[in-house]
């Protein structure tokens, strides 16, 4: 309230106090527009039926062959004009840019998906229980810039291998579908992640404002202001099939915006702003969905273009040391701030932080933009069969180059604490008290020679100290989807996983294994009746449910728990005994003639008709058992102490 009042009423901060007061209003209101929509949709729509034609907009693999994961955008059918998203998570094979004709059993996404779904523009979740006859191709802005890209994709990575094709495909044209799990991890311990998501770099690329740079200095002092209106059309006009061909993200939103508040400049005579180009592309990004400040990628983009532009003036004001070139000042400086900006985000989402961000910014990041023009100009020679000579040149360089950075990004990665995860509370109990010490530094004017280093060391002690604190403690979670959950049972360095699901669910649980810092599985418990995938993670002990012979029990004991595992026609239950509570997991239909009595559920889909429990984790208020109660408070982790208290999240 103080520092309101003083930006309201400040001698020379009462314009920023207005503006603030603005966008709060603006926000509120953009809120309870978005929030009435939701709600006529959920109205309309929500724990139904209804057959609809839909256009499909995003493809990922799901767990099972033969059906894909998939994002629709619902038509409007009669007197409807809603358009609305909806997700689903088993749907008979599809590819992005067709349009569908289907009976869809729609409901609201679960309580703790609610946020995420909300801010991709999801209004419901379903499946399908009848699919008729295909009405043809979408003929959609979005199908035909899909079709586009999975053209351009093709003619990438023709002829090249896995590891290079895969990471042009995501780096030029936005197509991850082709990246390698082992990649995708390297790149992001090496703190690389950001150069295989299409962001401002690729949008500056594909406008000019890379390639205009070889003109001769006489062409470029001869450009007339006609000229540049003509460069400002091509460039926005550019920026928009960027901005389709690569599905409309975050990033790339935020950075076409920019090039076309940029262009409306030059046509109005308005100098460049990169605050105000950012200013209004948050705005209009929010503009048909307030939920869009939640994404994820949203944050990470803004708070990216903030620590970069702040970065750069750092560079600008600031003294460099003697040894280093300009070139070199300016990206240290850049990626410090930029992933100082990021780092808040990072923690609060429970993500992991690279140690070894700014030896690769400095390292390999020259190479990134030869790498986009070599793959940009790769893709468009595959499309004509007549340029198949200058295709192979142009294909065997990138992927020298992309050969080049996945090794890096892999040798990187085999460093010493190369990824690493925070426990969100006392991750941001640490910045608050590193922000406040820098704060005081600067107030006291400290020298950097002396902050610095009190400050890496002030860190370090708080990062140990919190390790130690939280060393016994035992955690139990859920991970993975919402229709097959893993569990997750942790103790320092070990842990037991009960296993369902597929490679995704496999996914979950090695992130949430290196979050947590368990160096060994003890004991792995494959729960599936019918596997369809093997489960690869690493255990000492391994046991297999659909091995056991039915109606046989087996006992196992680990350090963070104990187990039994009780084998039935069609299904099996396990009971978990850690920290002196007791939990029960159940996989297929396990009908007993007497209920066991537990602490915790571990739902799933399974009907718990055989357990008699008191509270309950679960990924989802809206399995079918929960029925009768509807209003089930959805929490997927709970902490324990050995000498006593939980904590749930």
């Amino acid at each position: 309230m103080p520092a309101l009042l003083w930006l309201l009423f400040g001698k020379n901060s009462r314009g920023y106090g207005v503006c603030l007061l603005l966008g709060a209003l603006a926000g509120l209101l953009l809120t309870a527009h978005t929030r009435q929509k939701l709600d006529r949709v959920h109205t309309a729509y929500a724990d139904r039926e209804v057959t609809l034609t839909a256009e499909v907009e995003e493809v990922s693999a799901s767990y099972y062959p033969g059906v894909v994961h998939a994002v629709l955008r619902v038509e409007p059918t009669g007197g409807e004009k809603t358009v609305f998203r909806v997700e689903c998570v088993c749907m008979p094979k599809c590819t992005a840019g067709e349009r569908v004709q289907a009976r869809f059993a729609l409901e609201v996404p679960a309580r703790t998906q609610q946020l995420s779904s909300y801010a991709d523009g999801i209004a419901l979740s379903g499946g399908i229980s009848l699919r008729n006859e295909a009405p043809g191709p979408s003929e959609s802005f979005r199908a035909k810039t899909a079709r586009l890209q999975r053209r351009l994709s093709a003619a990438l990575r023709k002829g090249m291998a896995q590891g290079p094709a895969g990471v042009l495909a995501a780096m030029v044209l936005g197509d991850r579908t082709h990246l390698s799990k082992d990649l995708r991890s390297a790149y992001r311990a090496a703190g690389l992640s950001h150069v295989l998501v299409v962001s401002g770099m690729h949008v500056s690329i594909l406008c000019g404002s890379v390639f205009a740079k070889y003109l001769p200095e006489k062409k470029k002092r001869e450009r007339g202001y006609a000229s540049r209106r003509r460069q400002a059309l091509f460039s926005a006009a550019m920026a928009l099939l960027l901005a389709g061909v690569t599905g409309l993200t975050p990033s790339v939103l935020r950075a076409a915006t920019a090039v076309w508040v940029s262009a409306l400049g030059v046509w109005v005579y308005g100098p460049p702003d990169a605050l105000t180009s950012l200013g209004v592309a948050g705005v209009w990004m929010t503009l048909g969905n307030s939920y869009a400040v939640c994404d994820i990628g949203f944050e990470l983009s803004f708070a990216a273009v903030l620590g970069t532009l702040a970065g750069a003036e750092l560079a600008r004001k600031s003294r460099r040391f003697p040894l280093l070139r300009n070139s070199v000042w300016e990206t240290l400086c850049v990626s410090a701030c930029a992933s100082a900006a990021t780092f808040p985000v990072l923690v609060l989402r429970g993500l992991s932080a690279s140690l070894y961000a700014l030896v690769s910014s400095v390292a390999v990041l020259w190479l990134v933009e030869p790498i986009l023009q070599l793959g940009l100009v790769t893709a468009l020679f595959g499309c004509w069969p007549a340029l198949a000579p200058l295709h192979r040149v142009c294909s065997l360089c990138a992927a020298t180059l992309a050969g080049c950075l996945n090794r890096w990004a892999l040798w990187v990665s085999g460093w010493p604490g190369a990824q690493i995860y925070f426990d969100t509370a006392c991750a941001a109990l640490i910045c608050l008290l590193l922000l406040g010490l820098g704060w005081l530094a600067y107030h006291w004017r400290v020298r950097p020679r002396v902050a610095l280093p009190c400050l890496v060391l002030t860190a370090a002690l708080a990062i140990g100290l919190g390790n130690v604190l939280n060393r016994e403690i035992v955690r139990v979670e859920l991970a993975g989807s919402r229709n097959a959950p893993a569990v997750v049972i942790t103790r320092g360095e070990s842990a037991v996983v009960l296993f369902r699901g597929g490679s995704s669910t496999q996914q979950a649980v090695e992130t949430l294994l290196t979050r947590r810092g368990a160096r060994e599985v003890e004991m792995l418990v494959d729960l599936r009746m019918n596997p369809r995938t093997p489960c690869t993670l690493e255990a000492r002990e391994r046991m297999a449910a659909d091995e056991m012979p039915r109606y046989t029990t087996r006992r196992a004991h680990s350090s963070p728990a104990e187990l039994e595992v009780l084998r039935v026609q069609n299904g099996c239950i396990v009971r978990i005994t850690a920290a002196g509570r007791q939990f029960a997991a159940l996989s297929g239909s396990v009908p007993l003639a007497k209920p066991v009595r537990v602490d915790w559920l571990l739902a799933s889909p399974a009907r718990p008709d055989a357990v008699q429990y008191t509270d309950c984790l679960t990924l989802s208020s809206a399995y079918r058992w929960m029925e009768e109660n509807a209003e089930t408070e959805t929490a997927s982790c709970l902490a324990l102490r050995p000498g006593g208290g939980e904590r749930l999240s």
